[in-house]
């Protein structure tokens, strides 16, 4: 009997098509749903300030309620003499960047421990404003905020007495230590000499081995909502982070699929049940690998459209995973409406409209909102006032002045003209404060007003622009009505009847 020999059917094999070396998301990514607990009070501001970074919403209605409520400071007089004022509006610029300064990490941290330091400069440097019978004012020359990660607070019970301690991080260690030299192997001699000259009991303590040193605040600092069972704050975003971790993760779902989609598998089939390949054809399989090897040379596409010859039994075909996950957006729609609840922050604010047309009012949506920034202010503005006042100490002066933000204007456009109309004509409004609400300088154009009058004089021309019913020119003058007549006693009593004898 003639022995037949069994063909074993070709295993299947695979080629590693080139993958991205990385990914958008790494270990330090935040994406767990627990919160950190609040006495963690380092980690908490961690986070805050990350999704401040990534997250569009939580980004977007902090810097709102910076651009919205840190408005325009307000320096007023009293009792300074108009040289003495001048001392503050030189510093005004830099008061109110400083303020700015303070809002972003009084609503990313909640803590605010201002650092300012003052130095002696000649009045030649402000000579635009016009400073006089002083040869230097005293100025702040540096206002910067600590980083509130870096601070602890100490507080005994019953008591709403605390301590502040700087906790030295261990990139400035290393920095002091290698007198100049950065971690990653960088140097600034320079700075760290100053630090020699201005910090040199701080930089001997340091080369000493100390980490902690305990603060001594020279100004007001600002804490928002501490609560009962701890001395920390509680920063604007904390009552988001869960919503934001989310929302994390759900991206973390898109880019997954997305890179899924991306690295598709590229599915050959050889064969078929009627012609299997068998071992001794596994050429065929290396044929096909060398082919696409080739066409993907170097971990480059050399074309998107290529020629691929082989016979009737070849199958390419694509295996995407499910895209409906990445193209439906309604996932979104519920996390993104807890992060403004926890926010407080309306729609209309951040996008210029609200979710459903008609469903609310702009002034009433703003009233929360407005609230914020309120206390915002109010909470910078005592460390201002705290500049305001050392500045009127190194110089000398007799008293300091009065300063305030300007009020926080959210109303309709219309409804704000017609209120300061009112006030204006009823006499409880100056014409510099309704000049300045329009956005012009009372001075300037007053100053325009008087030369513009004398160029009307000079071409013969009337103040005021005609009416309607004025005399044209070359016409006869209109005789005068009664009604254009002045109202004396002889007048009113001929119009009545009433004769004067």
């Amino acid at each position: 009997m003639e022995r037949i020999e069994k063909s074993q059917l070709a295993k299947a094999q695979y080629s590693f098509m080139t993958s991205p070396s990385s990914t958008p998301w790494g270990p330090q990514d935040i994406d767990k749903m627990d919160s950190a607990p609040h006495k963690n009070y380092g980690e908490v501001v961690k986070e805050c300030r990350f999704f401040y970074r990534k997250d569009p919403i939580a980004g977007t209605v902090v810097d709102k309620l910076i651009e919205i409520g840190i408005t325009d400071l307000v320096i007023s007089k009293g009792k300074l003499s108009p040289n003495e004022l001048k001392i503050f509006t030189a510093v005004k610029d830099k008061l109110q960047e400083f303020a700015e300064t303070c809002a972003v990490e009084y609503l990313l941290t909640g803590l605010v421990y201002p650092e300012v330091k003052f130095a002696s400069l000649p009045t030649s440097d402000f000579r635009e404003y016009g400073i006089k019978k002083m040869s230097t004012i005293s100025v702040p020359v540096s206002m910067w905020v600590r980083d509130s990660s870096t601070i602890k607070i100490n507080s005994p019970e019953q008591s709403d007495m605390l301590s502040y301690y700087l906790v030295v991080p261990d990139k400035t260690i290393f920095f002091i230590t290698n007198k100049g030299m950065y971690p990653d192997g960088t140097t600034d001699v320079p700075l760290y000499e100053k630090w020699l000259k201005y910090y040199p009991v701080f930089v001997a303590e340091v080369r000493k081995g100390t980490k902690e040193f305990k603060l001594e605040p020279e100004y007001t600092v600002s804490r928002r909502k501490p609560l009962a069972d701890s001395s920390y704050p509680t920063p604007y975003l904390h009552a988001a982070l869960e919503s934001l971790k989310h929302k994390r993760n759900l991206k973390r779902l898109d880019y997954s699929l997305a890179a899924r989609a991306i690295g598709a598998i590229q599915q050959f089939k050889v064969g078929s049940d009627d012609f299997p390949v068998t071992e001794d054809e596994s050429e065929t399989f290396q044929s096909l690998k060398d082919q696409m090897t080739y066409r993907n040379s170097g971990g480059r596409d050399l074309e998107r459209i290529f020629q691929l010859f082989t016979n009737h039994t070849v199958e390419i075909k694509w295996v995407y995973p499910p895209l409906e996950p990445i193209l439906d957006d309604k996932k979104y729609i519920g996390v993104n409406e807890d992060i403004f609840y926890s926010l407080g922050f309306p729609r209309i604010l951040t996008t210029g409209e609200s979710q459903r047309s008609g469903t609310s009012e702009p002034e009433y949506a703003t009233l929360s909102p407005v609230k914020t920034m309120n206390n915002m202010q109010r909470k910078i503005l005592q460390i201002i006032k705290d500049i305001v006042k050392r500045i009127a100490t190194e110089n000398n002066l007799s008293d300091y002045p009065e300063v305030r933000f300007k009020p926080i204007s959210l109303h309709s456009f219309v409804n704000f003209i017609e209120g300061l109309r009112n006030l204006y004509d009823t006499g409880n409004l100056s014409r510099s404060t309704y000049v300045d609400a329009f956005g012009y300088v009372f001075e300037d154009e007053a100053k325009q007003l008087s030369d513009d009058k004398d160029t009307m004089k000079s071409y013969g021309l009337d103040d005021f622009a005609p009416k309607p019913y004025s005399n044209q020119p070359g016409a006869p003058k209109q005789p005068e009505t009664p009604q254009d007549k002045p109202k004396t006693a002889e007048n009113t009593n001929k119009t009545a009847g009433v004769s004067n004898e």
